[in-house]
């Protein structure tokens, strides 16, 4: 097999490339591969089990099309203040405006247009006086909510979408490994059970997200690339009575504290 991309992985990032080959008009011969299933086939037994089975060889939450996003509750955070390091590596008014343009296109696919924690300025402003109060400060985050049943709608037009322009998908291969030719990677290798294939292409684009971080890590560590963790949060699950937070969550739907307690001074911040 020869293609111009090979993609290795279909979670967003996955996604967004291959939306982004075909929107810019590189008229590219397009592989993704994909280790899990299509979102139509992605199937859970928890749901009648009632238990977590363990699937082998892989986890339909966390694995197929679209990742861990299809079974999530689906909320997209519209500020680079929250997520990750990306303003650090593309800068602030960049990943601001990456964030508007990727969720135009979630909205261009049927994402609701109402958009959680703007409006109501002078609660907002009471509610930024109390986390002041109490050492904390309050991120500014419009959210937009997708619902999980949504969600999945969601991708599996993106879905239907990738595959009406040409985008070729192999659903259950997982890759071994890059092909090297010299110091320049060729394509890769991917099986599924015992049927081994060679995908070669001009250009290989990794995006294994969350999932496939140690993966990525042990080819990183055989090739000798150069390569740098990103950090890793520890958290802990703090239940309290609805009462405390009715009226946060009102207005804001999720809100986004960040704090620096003593003694040590690490940042800690609220999720979900």
């Amino acid at each position: 097999m020869k293609y111009d991309v090979v993609i290795i992985g279909a979670g967003p990032a996955g996604i967004f490339t291959a939306i982004e080959l075909i929107r810019k008009g590189a008229n590219k011969k397009i592989m993704m591969v994909e280790k899990g299933q299509p979102i139509e086939k992605r199937r859970c037994p928890k749901s009648k089990t009632n238990k977590c089975v363990n699937c082998k060889p892989y986890c339909h939450i966390t694995t197929g099309f679209s990742g861990a996003g299809a079974f999530s509750d689906g909320k997209l955070s519209l500020s680079p203040e929250v997520g990750g390091q990306l303003p650090e590596l593309i800068g602030y008014d960049v990943a601001q405006k990456t964030i508007e343009y990727a969720d135009s296109i979630y909205l261009e696919f049927g994402a609701d247009t109402h958009v959680e924690g703007v409006g109501r300025e002078e609660e907002v402003k009471e509610i930024r006086k109390r986390a002041i109060k109490a050492g904390l400060r309050l991120v500014d985050c419009p959210i937009r909510h997708l619902g999980t049943e949504k969600a999945q709608d969601i991708y599996y037009a993106i879905e239907q979408y990738l595959i009406e322009n040409g985008v070729d998908m192999l659903f259950g291969y997982e890759c071994d490994n890059i092909i090297l030719e010299g110091d320049q990677c060729k394509g890769i290798y991917v099986r599924k059970g015992d049927e081994n294939i060679e995908i070669f292409a001009d250009h290989t684009v990794i995006a294994t997200g969350r999932r496939g971080a140690d993966w990525l890590e042990k080819l990183c560590a055989q090739h000798d690339i150069s390569h740098q963790p990103g950090t890793v949060d520890i958290g802990v699950r703090v239940e309290i009575r609805n009462e405390v937070m009715e009226k946060v969550n009102d207005v804001l739907y999720e809100s986004k504290l960040i704090g620096y307690p003593k003694p040590f001074k690490n940042k800690v911040r609220t999720f979900c």
